[in-house]
């Protein structure tokens, strides 16, 4: 059919691509984009790939919360 993308070879490379592609849309999170890439998106998971995200997340929000402040230089 005119138009439309060739299908991935595989699950996996399909579940790939689309990471990236969400990893590089605008308005899109990268670091929730990674974090889904790493942990959700693929064709054979770990065997708790939702309890990895969550932990995942709440690492990231909280070094989004407290990020490390700027060394002073004294002088």
């Amino acid at each position: 059919m005119e138009g439309e993308a060739e299908p991935a070879d595989s699950p996996e490379a399909f579940l790939t691509t689309l990471g990236e592609s969400l990893k590089q849309r605008e308005g899109v999170d990268a670091g929730l984009a990674e974090i889904l890439k790493t942990y959700i998106l693929k064709a054979a998971p770990a065997q708790n790939p939702v309890a990895q995200a969550k932990d995942a997340i709440l690492k990231l929000a909280g070094e989004r919360a407290n990020p490390p402040k700027p060394e002073v230089a004294n002088g």
